[in-house]
């Protein structure tokens, strides 16, 4: 029996921001898509960290920072579990419940490649 990969899942297209992009380009960016979540990426295309709408009420609005000089990576919450698109569907969904997680960052060469729910894992997991 061949052991199931991520690269066996459907992954959702990667919303994200550059470490240097100013919160408010994020927040804009947020609002857009209504998302309530976007990955911080560097220059390499590695995720870093995920910034939420609440981390930008809590750690911006609530602090009184400086919107036009705070970065995406001074709020981001890091560090982030990350996943290779070569790694066992079971074990990545097993972790994903172990820590309460609905989706995680998903990589290929070390660039972000996409994103992996829960509920892609539970079916990958339940199909036999």
């Amino acid at each position: 029996m061949t052991t199931k990969t991520l690269r066996n899942c459907v992954l959702i297209e990667p919303f994200i921001c550059d470490e240097n992009d100013s919160v408010i380009d994020v927040a804009k960016k947020l609002r857009e898509i209504s998302l309530r979540h976007i990955f911080v990426v560097n220059k390499e295309n590695f995720p870093l960290g995920i910034i939420s709408m609440t981390d930008i009420n809590n750690r911006v609005v609530a602090e009184n920072k400086n919107l036009n000089t705070t970065k995406a990576r001074d709020i981001m919450s890091k560090p982030i579990d990350i996943f290779d698109i070569n790694d066992d569907v079971q074990s990545s969904y097993e972790k994903m419940v172990e820590k309460n997680h609905v989706m995680n960052a998903v990589t290929e060469n070390k660039k972000i490649k996409g994103i992996i729910t829960i509920h892609q894992l539970m079916k990958q997991c339940e199909e036999k």
